[in-house]
């Protein structure tokens, strides 16, 4: 009887079917300068989206709401109210203070009293940063209700020295020449630049200046203010802000906090 002849067909299928990973790695490592070039691409993308991306920082505060004699509770129920025999025995209504604390009234106090309307904006390397704590001068208008009726306005100051400053055009000619402190009469009104003490660091340096309507300014922190009960059976609110200037977010929390007692006062007297 004549034996088979593909007595040796499984062992030449098992020696094509095995694996060589040096064969493998060899594929992809003649390609290794692009490795190279698309990590080093994702690292520089990394560090210019860190640098120059406007970080966003979160400001917190929390208050006890005022006592509010107008939830509609009668001087009886406040008597048995610690019992637990009336659920709705608080005097303190959240609802009602939160809309309280993120009112056109109270949020417009706080926009009149840090002089929201105004911003301050330097040139850098890339994008413009907002001036806060740091900001060379400080423009306070005569008439303010004039300003707060006109559009969005904006123009470049240009520092000189101490005691003078320029106005410069769009494509950065002076349009006019001026002197800090002193009163400056313009189509939007009244204003004098008062100057800060370290305005000599922003010599011959352009400072963007821009005025948002009042109405508008009070909208975009009634829409980014939030306040919030810590838990439903608490009488403890927190409010939060987000925004680019941590101190400027803190400043806009605390001031709100500020006016608010300043309500309760008035409601109590």
């Amino acid at each position: 009887m004549q034996e088979p002849k593909d007595t040796y067909f499984p062992q030449q299928t098992e020696n094509n079917d095995t694996f060589n990973i040096r064969e493998e790695l060899e594929k992809y490592l003649i390609h290794w300068k692009w490795f190279v070039l698309g990590i080093f691409i994702a690292m520089l993308g990394a560090f210019l989206y860190l640098r120059y991306t406007t970080p966003q920082y979160i400001a917190s505060t929390s208050i006890m709401i005022k006592d509010n004699q107008k939830s509609g509770i009668s001087d009886e129920l406040k008597a048995v109210a610690d019992l637990g025999i009336v659920g709705t025995g608080s005097t303190n209504n959240p609802d009602n203070e939160i809309e309280v604390l993120k009112s056109r009234k109270i949020i417009g106090n706080v926009v009149d009293s840090l002089l929201l309307e105004i911003t301050y904006f330097i040139e850098g390397r890339v994008k413009k940063s907002e001036l806060y704590t740091n900001k060379p001068f400080e423009i306070i208008f005569v008439d303010r209700e004039l300003l707060n009726s006109r559009k969005d306005t904006s123009f470049v100051v240009s520092v000189i020295d101490r005691t003078s400053f320029n106005f410069l055009g769009i494509e950065g000619n002076v349009v006019k020449s001026s002197k800090f402190n002193e009163p400056i009469f313009s189509a939007i009104g009244t204003f004098i630049v008062y100057k800060a003490e370290e305005v000599d660091k922003y010599a011959n340096k352009s400072i963007y200046i821009h005025f948002r309507n009042r109405n508008r300014v009070i909208d975009s922190y009634k829409s980014r203010i939030n306040v919030n009960p810590v838990n439903k059976n608490s009488s403890v609110l927190s409010i939060s802000l987000q925004g680019s200037l941590k101190e400027k977010a803190e400043d806009i929390l605390d001031e709100l906090v500020k006016q608010y007692n300043l309500d309760a006062i008035k409601d109590k007297s």
